[in-house]
């Protein structure tokens, strides 16, 4: 800081004029003010320590401004720079020590254009930091970069890798999309249709698969479970009660394509009029042949209303294929039962690829 001599020499010569005492007690008074004159006032805004570096705001008597502080040491601190709202702009510090800002407010900018830019996350374990190419914020723990959670201008939220949930989890939307191979569940139960008022509000809750068209459904009517594809059951099943669809058929002539994938029962009410061919399939799309396995056996029922001429069932068919029956009795039936009902059964057995047994019977009801 310059010193204008001149100035200090007029000052000190009118104190002491206008000073009265001994010569001595002058010349100590003038002694005094010439150090008072010569040493600026210096306030400093930072904390200087002993073998640390440290900063802050240095600025002596008239606002002259300190552009480099050296602690004791020679320890060299960043520029710093006057700033007119009253903070000190530093460039390439250093800090060893704690610095407390109490209740200020710091605001920097940490961003690195790629991954490979962090630096060393054992070194600086503890910081976060903003990766431009990913998008992505990241702390450093652990020797590695960890990203955190991402959330997009829409609000949602992207996570890679596996998480964990500790807690329990709440998820309140319309629709909850899992993508993956394998859900494994270790609840003993799944409750599907929660909070539904009745059965009714229930209807139709259950299992589909995609693709497949297959659907396991619940039926508020009839108080029952509902599926479009057929029930393989492996073990044993027990059931209290069966009820079986059967296929009300109005026509007198003509083959008939029994599809099971209907019904196992069908029913023709009217008189028939002449004798007719059977056809057993799955449906117009779907063989018998693909719908069954080798060792596997089907049962089907038909009824067929007589009038005063009677009328059979002449020939049989496996998907297109004559087959032949084999009867009870030992003989295939000849001509129809007049007046009356008469009731087919066939169990069918698939003993090779396309190849069937076919066991039949026919009983008369009047």
């Amino acid at each position: 800081m310059a010193i204008n001599t001149s100035t200090v020499e007029t000052n000190l010569t009118t104190k002491l004029n206008a000073t009265s005492g001994s010569t001595d007690a002058k010349e100590f008074l003038l002694l005094g003010k010439a150090v008072e004159a010569l040493t600026p006032t210096v306030t400093v805004s930072g904390v200087i320590n002993e073998g640390t570096t440290q900063t802050g705001l240095v600025t002596a008597e008239g606002n002259t401004q300190v552009t480099r502080v050296q602690n004791e040491g020679t320890t060299q601190v960043a520029n710093v720079q006057a700033a007119g709202s009253g903070y000190a702009q530093l460039t390439g510090a250093t800090f060893t020590g704690d610095v407390d800002f109490g209740s200020n407010k710091i605001t920097y900018a940490n961003v690195y254009s790629q991954l490979a830019d962090l630096p060393s996350a054992s070194t600086y374990h503890g910081m976060f930091a903003h990766v431009h190419a990913t998008g992505k914020g990241y702390y450093a723990h652990g020797g590695n970069w960890i990203p955190l959670v991402n959330e997009d201008t829409s609000g949602n939220v992207s996570l890679g890798g596996d998480l964990t949930i500790t807690g329990g989890l709440t998820v309140n939307g319309t629709t909850t999309t899992i993508n993956s191979t394998t859900l494994t569940v270790d609840d003993l139960n799944i409750t599907v249709a929660s909070g539904a008022a009745d059965a009714a509000a229930a209807n139709g809750s259950g299992l589909t698969v995609d693709g497949a068209n297959a659907t396991f459904n619940y039926a508020n009517t009839g108080d029952k479970w509902a599926t479009n594809k057929g029930l393989d059951v492996g073990g044993t099943l027990e059931i209290d009660e069966v009820m079986e669809t059967v296929d009300l058929d109005t026509s007198t002539t003509g083959t008939i394509n029994f599809d099971f994938n209907t019904a196992a029962v069908a029913n023709f009410t009217a008189n028939q009029t002449a004798n007719r061919t059977i056809n057993f399939r799955g449906d117009a799309s779907t063989t018998l042949d693909s719908k069954m396995s080798v060792g596997q056996s089907i049962s089907a029922a038909v009824m067929m209303a007589q009038g005063s001429t009677a009328y059979y069932l002449n020939a049989y068919q496996i998907d297109g294929s004559a087959v032949t029956p084999k009867w009870q009795g030992g003989s295939a039936p000849t001509q129809g039962n007049t007046s009356g009902v008469d009731v087919y059964t066939f169990t069918i057995i698939k003993t090779a690829s396309a190849t069937f047994t076919v066991l039949a019977t026919l009983a008369a009801f009047a």
